[in-house]
């Protein structure tokens, strides 16, 4: 399997989502799964994935579970209160991307960041977050187990 070590982790759009009302995250594990968010005050998607980068600087994402509903209230990440929809998925797509230093808003210190050319749930640059993630950080973690 083809990874990009550095991809692996977790990763905010939310330095960049100044003024937005919505934001995404990205957790991408060792083993080549992960999942998607996005969210905003009312709602919460979240997609499951597998991840390969079948060349340099392009990642292949296939997706194969995304669960919807209503975020809970509380501080700290994204979590579902309510769950409204599950629905399997068979889509595949490819993403070219790139890492370096962004700046997320005027004036800010710049972060670590990759960048894609298309969005990935909506957004095109993440900052990075912690290197280390677990699958329990997946916010559907406790709707669809992992097998």
């Amino acid at each position: 399997m083809d990874l990009d070590d550095v991809l692996v982790g977790h990763w905010s759009s939310v330095p960049f989502s100044y003024g937005a009302m919505e934001a995404s995250e990205i957790g991408f594990l060792g083993g080549g799964r992960g999942w998607s968010s996005w969210f905003n005050a009312g709602a919460l998607s979240v997609t499951r994935f597998s991840w390969r980068c079948p060349e340099p600087g392009v990642l292949e994402l296939r997706a194969h579970w995304t669960v919807e509903g209503t975020p809970g209230r509380t501080a700290g990440p994204p979590a579902f209160s309510s769950v409204e929809r599950m629905e399997r998925l068979h889509d595949v797509g490819r993403h070219r991307y790139g890492f370096g230093p962004a700046v997320p808003a005027p004036g800010a210190e710049a972060l670590t960041a990759v960048t894609f050319e298309e969005p990935v749930e909506f957004c095109h640059q993440y900052a990075r977050g912690a290197r280390r993630i677990r699958p329990e950080e997946d916010p559907t973690h406790l709707v669809l187990p992992y097998q």
